[in-house]
């Protein structure tokens, strides 16, 4: 079997992230952000323990250090429980078209802490290509 290229996975990617806000707003519709986050979450965790038991994919979980598993967790509340609910709390508030965009300049935010807890660099092309988000986002929220 042929081995499937980034670019189709980054392209299902952007599909599935590009549906996900249109089904959050009319969720919410009906529901407040927090349920709505939880009924989110709840669906989530089953489809990863299906998919855990189709392909045996738990085994994994035994080899995660403490750390890994501190990191990632720390990352889960961060990312999932407080960013999602913040997320579902702007969409029930606003436009999907102006949310969005404001919420995906988040490469800018991560791109600035990685160079000043990573220690990463800055290129050029990085530069520009934070610049040219934050004019992006600018300009969806101006027009």
């Amino acid at each position: 079997m042929a081995k499937i290229s980034w670019l189709f996975w980054s392209l299902l990617a952007a599909s599935c992230w590009g549906l996900g806000p249109v089904f959050a707003k009319l969720g919410l519709v009906k529901s407040d952000p927090y349920g709505a986050l939880l009924a989110r979450t709840l669906g989530v965790l089953a489809a990863l323990l299906l998919w855990g038991a189709v392909t045996s994919g738990w085994g994994s979980l035994q080899n995660f250090e403490a750390r890994t598993w501190g990191l990632l967790v720390a990352e889960g509340i961060a990312a999932s429980v407080i960013g999602h609910f913040a997320y579902f709390k702007a969409l029930k508030a606003g436009k999907v078209s102006a949310v969005v965009p404001v919420v995906a300049s988040y490469p800018v935010l991560a791109l600035l802490l990685a160079v000043l807890l990573l220690g990463e660099k800055v290129t050029p092309g990085r530069g520009i290509g934070a610049a040219l988000i934050v004019l992006g986002v600018f300009l969806v929220q101006r027009f």
